[in-house]
């Protein structure tokens, strides 16, 4: 309480009597602030309180919202639903400023869907347009990618259905009334309407959430005219009808009461709005003025510290709970650990609130119960998870001709921004890692990699190269960002391929009051936010400060100097091997013919595997480079976190590393992704020169580390050629909180200072299959064996398993004409292969490539 500890007890106390006096005024002057949830158990407490405090008022805030689409949808269906993609089935895909493949509540299935449509194997493949300022890994893996300032993205999709109602008779029933002509269209959205109208029910127009609404609305009525819907394009009822206000609009209402006086006793459930709210709403000073200010959270953060009252929240795997998905599904959460510092959920605060306090697992059983029955219902769902046939219905919905006109009318007439080197976009995005800064005290995420950029500890303000050129801005520089009557100074990164005139910054970084990891990291850009353009507007000004800013990137890692940045660049097509589909049909060899690898002769006798072979192979085709394999790979492996320091000199210990390439011009670069990690050589060169044999060979082919033997002469990683072997500079596992080390696989040997590491294979889950084998007298079947980033990977790119088994799935990818191996060469025969990239340009816009651009 306040800046003194107090524990439950004080606090029930204190509530049973608090409560029960606004009770009896019906919750007169108290505000309930509260975070977006599909939990039935939470809202059926918050009916309870309702009933209790009528008086009392609800807000709602999330600072990344998919407020526009579900606004959106209200207005082109007269009520709020859920739109739901099947991309299985969808030929053409057009994303305008949308990253499905990662930014969208079924990202995970969206973009195992799409990997299964690039398989170019089953004859035919899906093809993708991206539209969007900044790079997404949508838009990483897009067959034609237009980089357009967020501001503009709409202006397209306004061409777009122009062309496909005008030159495509395409039934936009009002809306194509209300669009100006197609005379002014740029080529390329004429092609993409044709792709369109040729696959009518077989594609996929997405739009955003950080578009208008309007945007949304035409884009129900483009996939309703090709007769995308019931096809590719579902609506289901939203899980929270009842919401009215959106986020934006409800934290500046209770931002106003506040500052009104209006309120006396503020109730808030997660979040962190003083942190996160926007700038203008001043909404730490509005807090203030309630008296009594309780903050139930997992962290005492920036809103913690504001507040009267810190209650600690039970972390989600420390709680009972319930949800429903994006898809309606019923399903219970069971807590995998007693909570460490005593928290509770928000049903449980709730009903202490409403004065009937029980445990959440009560809570929920009870909630549960009216859904399964009895006893035996609740032990089904318990060991099933998820309620069988608990999706939510499909919605009865269709277009509404006024409110189709009301959103279209007046974003056709509507003049667009007009951007200069004096006029920039400013576009606010979540944090690929660190989302609204939730996660900004979790080490592995501050350390982790951006997808693109390739920061850690750090965000940065992202700018295209001819704007940067332009304004004199190099990277590293540090830029004064004016916008609305506000400055923020921060670092700027030059990305190939982003907008001009268009400069991104990311949200969740600067906390002040995070703990030990996150406090200090980045810039605060919700200093910049405004509650009147939460997502982007035109209006920013940039200018240089003469300073520089140390960022700490790892793709320029392990060349020695510019001489071996070159070398990389000038034989990168070898390394990422692309073509296209219509080439692969042709010439399915085609991968044989990009590379010249001579005759190959070992110098000492090479020696066989009679047994087990353990091998893997990453298809590139369905990697999009998000990040996931490298994580799980940490938390399985106890792989330490260095800081931003050691990473900045090239230290960082990751056993994945995700080399990212652009191509092409620097203005409209694409990009290519491509995990390394140890391959696990035959004919290793570490194995080689190690002095005291800490790195050796199994008799299944795995190249194997005995840390207890390494005396950290490095010579393994001066000569490994992939540069996937890292050192322990320090001793990065010492003076850990017990706590902390509960995160540890014991499983899995915890390294010391002064020793090497590198990837395994998983040695450890490949022993337990075995053990598991000889226990029921056979071997180990195919696909038994998982290794932690095969087992995370979204799109099923990596695949794992005995080589020597002609019938197991690793061995059948291998065998693939698409398969080729790194550095081949070198003949250190790897065990690890990679299958090439195929891009599935559209004819009329396929640029001249023989696939030997050169990556950067």
């Amino acid at each position: 309480k306040g800046d003194h500890a107090a524990d439950w007890a004080a606090f029930d106390a204190w509530a049973a009597e608090h409560f029960a006096g606004l009770k009896a005024r019906r919750g007169d002057r108290l505000a309930f602030l509260v975070e977006r949830t599909s939990s039935p158990t939470t809202r059926r407490l918050k009916a309870r309180v309702q009933e209790l405090f009528p008086a009392a008022a609800w807000y709602e805030w999330e600072p990344i919202s998919r407020d526009n689409a579900r606004t959106g949808a209200a207005l082109a269906f007269g009520k709020p639903v859920e739109t739901g993609l099947d991309l299985s089935r969808a030929k053409v895909i057009a994303c305008f400023d949308a990253d499905i493949l990662n930014d969208h509540p079924a990202a995970l299935r969206q973009a195992r869907q799409f990997a299964e449509g690039r398989r170019a194997e089953h004859g035919h493949m899906n093809r993708l347009y991206a539209v969007e300022a900044d790079y997404s890994l949508t838009g990483g893996m897009a067959d034609h990618r237009y980089a357009v300032p967020a501001s503009l993205v709409g202006e397209h999709l306004l061409q777009l259905a122009a062309v496909l109602a005008g030159e495509h008779h395409v039934d936009l029933g009002v809306a194509g009334s209300l669009l100006h002509g197609s005379d002014h269209a740029p080529a390329w959205i004429r092609t993409l309407a044709t792709d369109l109208a040729h696959h009518r029910g077989a594609s996929v127009v997405a739009v955003g959430p950080r578009q208008p609404e309007w945007c949304h609305v035409l884009g129900h009525v483009i996939n309703a005219g090709l007769g995308n819907v019931g096809a590719t394009v579902t609506y289901t009822d939203v899980t929270d009808p009842e919401r009215g206000a959106t986020h934006g609009a409800s934290i500046g209402l209770l931002a106003d009461a506040l500052h009104d006086n209006r309120l006396d006793t503020v109730v808030i459930l997660g979040g962190n709005p003083v942190f996160d709210a926007p700038a203008s709403l001043d909404f730490g000073a509005a807090l203030a003025k309630a008296a009594h200010r309780v903050h139930l959270s997992v962290d005492d953060n920036e809103t913690s510290k504001a507040c009267t009252w810190h209650l600690p929240r039970a972390h989600v795997l420390e709680s009972w709970a319930d949800v429903r998905d994006v898809d309606g599904r019923y399903g219970v959460t069971q807590p995998l650990i007693r909570p460490l510092y005593d928290g509770r959920t928000p049903a449980e605060l709730l009903a202490v609130i409403a004065g009937e306090p029980r445990s959440a697992h009560e809570l929920v059983k009870a909630t549960a119960s009216s859904l399964v029955g009895g006893e035996d219902g609740w032990n089904t769902l318990l060991q099933k998870g998820l309620l069988a046939d608990s999706e939510a219905r499909a919605a009865s919905v269709s277009l509404r001709a006024e409110g189709v006109a009301a959103a279209v009318r007046p974003a056709a007439a509507a003049r667009r921004p007009e951007l200069s080197d004096t006029n920039l976009e400013i576009q606010f995005v979540r944090d690929p890692a660190l989302y609204d800064g939730r996660f900004a005290n979790n080490a592995w995420l501050q350390e982790l990699p951006d997808f693109m950029t390739k920061l850690t500890w750090d965000n940065a303000a992202l700018f295209g190269v001819s704007t940067a050129g332009a304004l004199g801005v190099k990277h590293g520089d540090v830029v004064s960002l004016a916008y609305d009557g506000r400055t923020l100074e921060m670092a700027a990164y030059i990305l190939p391929g982003h907008a001009s005139h268009s400069v991104t910054v990311s949200l969740g970084h600067g906390r002040t009051a995070a703990g030990q990891v996150g406090e200090g990291t980045g810039f605060p850009t919700y200093a910049l936010r405004s509650a009147k353009a939460l997502d982007f507007s035109d209006g920013l000004t940039v200018s240089k400060t003469g300073r520089t800013y140390l960022l700490a990137c790892t793709q320029d890692h392990f060349a020695i100097d510019q001489k071996g940045k070159e070398e990389r660049e000038k034989r990168s097509h070898t390394l990422i091997i692309e073509g296209t589909a219509q080439e692969y049909h042709e010439h399915p060899d085609f991968v044989e013919h990009r590379r010249h690898i001579p005759p190959l002769v070992s110098l000492w006798e090479e020696r066989g595997y009679d047994g087990y072979a353990w091998g893997m192979t990453v298809d590139l085709n369905s990697c999009t480079g998000c990040n996931a394999c490298v994580v799980a790979c940490q938390a399985e492996n106890n792989i330490p976190v260095v800081g931003k320091d050691q990473v900045s000199r090239g230290r960082e210990m990751h056993w994945i590393r995700l080399d990212r390439y652009f191509q092409g011009e620097p203005d409209e670069a694409k990009v290519a992704q491509q995990p390394v990690a140890c391959v696990h050589c035959e004919m290793a060169p570490c194995e080689q020169v190690c002095p005291v044999g800490a790195t050796m060979h199994s008799e299944e082919g795995l190249n194997v580390m005995a840390y207890n033997r390494c005396v950290g002469t490095r010579y393994c990683a001066n000569n490994c050629p992939y540069k996937v072997r890292r050192f322990n500079f320090y001793n990065y596992n010492k003076d850990i909180p017990e706590t902390q080390r509960m995160v540890y696989n014991p499983e899995v040997t915890i390294r010391a200072r002064g020793v090497m590491e590198k990837c395994t294979y998983c040695v450890q889950r490949i022993e337990h299959a075995k053990i598991q084998a000889k226990n029921e007298n056979r071997p180990v079947r195919d696909g038994e064996i998982t290794t932690a980033c095969q087992q995370t990977c979204p799109t099923q790119a990596i695949v794992f398993g005995d080589l020597n088994d002609p019938n197991s799935r690793v061995a059948k990818e291998t065998a693939n004409q698409r398969s080729y191996h790194l550095l081949a060469e070198l003949n250190v025969k790897p065990r690890t292969s990679y299958q090439a990239r195929l891009r599935n340009p559209n004819p009329d816009l396929a640029e001249s490539s023989d696939g030997h651009d050169g990556h950067h």
